[in-house]
C-alpha cells in the first residue's frame, strides 16, 4: 500500500506538472523575457513560474538553459531564483489542506475532461486528474503508515533525524532523488498526519529539501557554459545561506510557525516551508545585484565547445517540452552555422585548387548529421507524452528547418564535392568572367542563408515574404548567368569550353541551396494563409 500510494502521489505530481507546462510553456517563456527587467517583477515571475511548473528544480533547469542560450542575463535570473523558492511553497500549501475526501471525484472529473475536452478544458481536466491522484495517494500512504508509529525501529530512526545535521542531509538526499521539494514536503505531511513524524523533527528535513532541490540544476550546468554554471551556483548559494541562518533559528522558527498554524501537522509543515523561503527572499533580496557581480567573477565564464554534443540542452531538461523551444532554436541555429560553413567553403577547391576544403566539408557534414540526430531525438523525447495534434507549430517548423539544413549539407558534401573531386583531377580553369559570376552568386546564396537564419528567431511573415522575393530574384539571376555562360561558350573561349560542365552544375546547385533556404519561409507563409482561411 505504501509504495502504491507513493507511486500515485508522484504520478499525480508529474501529471499536474505536465498539463500545466503544456498549457503555459510558451506563455511563460515570453513573460520571462519581457518582464524581468525590474527585480521585484522578476521575483514575482519566479513565483508564478514555479507555481505553474510545480517544481523549483524544473524551473531552475529551464533558467540554466535560458541563460546558457543568452535569452536571459544573470542579473535578470538571480531575483527569479529567489522567487522560485517561494513559488514551490504554494504547492505544499495546497497539499496541506484536508481535501482528500474529494480525491476520487477529482480523478473522475479530471479524467473525463482531459479525455474528451479540448483546449483549456482538456488542460484543466488533466490538472484536476493530477491533483486528485496526489490526494488519493496521500490518503493511501497515511493509511499504510499508521501502524508504523508504534514500531520501535521507526521511532528510533525518527529520533536520529532530530539531529539537525542528519535531518538536513536526509532531506537533501531524498529531494535530490525525487527532484521536487514540493513532493518531499507532501511526503513529510503524510508522515505527520500518520503520527510518525513530529513537527520538530521535520524542520531539519525541510531545510535539507530546500538545498536538495538545487542538485538538478547543478547537474544540468555541468556541461553548460560558464554563465549557466553561475546561475546554478547562485541558486545553491542562496539556499545554503538561508539553511545556515535557519539552523541557528530552529527555536524561533518553530515558535513562529506554531503561532501562525495551530496544531495541525500538515499546516505546520507547509507553513514552515513557506516561512523558510519567504525568509530567504527577505534576507537576500537586497543583495541580488551584488551576488550576480560576485559570482560572475568567481565562476569561470568559458568552456570548451564539444562539437559532437548539443551546446545548450541536456537530458535533465527533456521533460520540459514546449517550454524549451527558444533553446531548441539556438541548437538549430548552431546546426545552421555548420551548414553555412560548408556552403562558404564549397568554392575553394574550384578557385584555389585546395583539396583541404573537401576534408573540412566532410568533417562538418559529419557534425551536422550528428547534430540533427541529437536535436531530433531531444525534440521527439520531450514531446513523447504530448499528443501529436497538441504539438506547437514551432516544433514542426524546427523539424522542417532541420530537414532543409540536412538537405543543403548533402548538396554540398555529395553533389558539389563530387564535382570538386573531378575538377581537381584535371587542369581546368574558369574564365575570369565565369569565376566572378560564380563568386557573385555564391555570395548571394550565403546572404539568403543568413536571411533564413534570421527568420528562425521570429517566424515573421514579413521576413518570410522578403526571403521568397529574394529567391525569385536569384532564380532569374541564375537563368541570366546561364545565358551569359552560353554566349561565352559559343564564342569559343577556351577556358569556358573546358569548365562548362562544372560551371553549369555549380550555378544550378547553388540555386537549389537558395531554394532550400527559402523553404524556411514558405512554411511560415503557408501557416499564415491557413490562419486567414480559418478566420474567414
Amino acid at each position: 500500500m505504501l509504495f502504491g500510494g507513493l507511486g500515485l502521489f508522484l504520478l499525480g505530481m508529474e501529471r499536474m506538472s505536465n498539463s500545466v507546462r503544456n498549457w503555459a510553456g510558451h506563455r511563460i517563456r515570453i513573460w520571462l523575457q519581457r518582464m524581468t527587467r525590474k527585480k521585484g517583477v522578476a521575483v514575482i515571475m519566479g513565483i508564478i513560474f514555479t507555481i505553474l511548473f510545480q517544481s523549483s528544480s524544473a524551473a531552475s533547469v529551464v533558467l540554466v538553459g535560458f541563460i546558457d542560450a543568452g535569452l536571459l542575463t544573470i542579473k535578470q535570473t538571480v531575483p527569479i531564483l529567489l522567487g522560485t523558492g517561494v513559488g514551490t511553497t504554494i504547492t505544499a500549501q495546497l497539499i496541506s489542506f484536508n481535501i482528500g475526501k474529494f480525491a476520487l471525484l477529482g480523478v473522475g472529473l479530471g479524467f473525463f475532461a482531459g479525455s474528451f475536452g479540448k483546449g483549456w478544458v482538456k488542460s484543466a481536466g488533466n490538472t484536476l486528474l493530477g491533483l486528485g491522484l496526489i490526494f488519493y495517494g496521500m490518503q493511501i500512504m497515511t493509511t499504510a503508515m499508521a501502524p508504523l508509529k508504534d514500531n520501535p525501529r521507526v521511532a528510533d530512526l525518527i529520533t536520529q533525524l532530530e539531529n539537525p545535521l542528519l535531518g538536513v542531509l536526509a532531506g537533501m538526499l531524498i529531494t535530490a532523488m525525487i527532484q521536487s521539494s514540493a513532493a518531499f514536503i507532501g511526503i513529510l505531511i503524510t508522515l505527520g498526519q500518520a503520527g510518525i513524524l513530529s513537527f520538530e523533527s521535520s524542520l531539519p528535513l525541510i531545510i535539507g529539501t530546500n538545498i536538495g532541490t538545487t542538485v538538478t540544476a547543478l547537474i544540468a550546468s555541468i556541461n553548460a557554459s560558464g554563465k549557466a554554471r553561475q546561475v546554478a551556483f547562485v541558486n545553491s548559494f542562496f539556499r545554503i545561506i538561508a539553511a545556515v541562518v535557519f539552523v541557528f533559528l530552529l527555536g524561533p522558527w518553530e515558535q513562529l510557525t506554531g503561532t501562525l498554524s495551530g496544531s495541525d501537522p500538515a499546516r505546520l509543515m507547509a507553513n514552515a516551508h513557506t516561512i523558510f523561503n519567504i525568509g530567504m527572499l527577505v534576507i537576500l533580496f537586497p543583495f541580488t545585484g551584488m551576488v550576480a557581480r560576485w559570482v560572475s567573477v568567481m565562476v569561470a565564464r568559458k568552456r570548451e565547445y564539444q562539437p559532437r554534443h548539443l551546446q545548450y540542452l541536456n537530458v535533465e531538461a527533456i521533460a520540459l517540452g514546449d517550454m524549451l523551444m527558444p533553446i531548441l532554436k539556438k541548437e538549430v541555429l548552431a546546426m545552421g552555422r555548420m551548414v553555412y560553413n560548408m556552403v562558404d567553403l564549397c568554392l575553394i577547391p574550384f578557385l584555389s585548387k585546395d583539396e583541404r576544403a573537401i576534408v573540412k566539408i566532410h568533417k562538418e557534414e559529419a557534425k551536422v548529421d550528428k547534430y540533427r540526430e541529437e536535436i531530433n531525438r531531444f525534440l521527439v523525447k520531450s514531446h513523447e507524452n504530448i499528443q501529436i495534434d497538441s504539438w506547437s507549430d514551432e516544433s514542426f517548423r524546427l523539424l522542417h528547418v532541420m530537414n532543409e539544413l540536412e538537405q543543403i549539407a548533402d548538396i554540398v558534401s555529395v553533389n558539389i564535392m563530387h564535382q570538386a573531386e573531378e575538377w581537381l583531377k584535371g587542369d581546368m580553369h574558369f574564365s575570369e568572367q565565369g569565376e566572378n559570376e560564380l563568386k557573385e552568386y555564391h555570395m548571394r546564396t550565403l546572404k539568403q542563408l543568413n536571411r533564413a537564419f534570421h527568420l528562425i528567431e521570429s517566424w515573421d511573415p514579413g521576413k518570410a515574404m522578403r526571403l521568397k522575393k529574394k529567391y525569385r530574384k536569384y532564380a532569374y539571376m541564375a537563368f541570366d548567368l546561364e545565358v551569359q555562360h552560353y554566349k561565352r561558350l559559343f564564342s569559343g573561349a577556351e577556358a569556358t569550353v573546358g569548365s562548362s560542365k562544372a560551371h553549369m552544375e555549380l550555378i544550378n546547385l547553388l540555386r537549389v541551396v537558395n531554394s532550400r533556404a527559402t523553404n524556411f519561409g514558405r512554411i511560415v507563409l503557408l501557416e499564415e494563409e491557413d490562419t486567414l482561411q480559418q478566420g474567414e
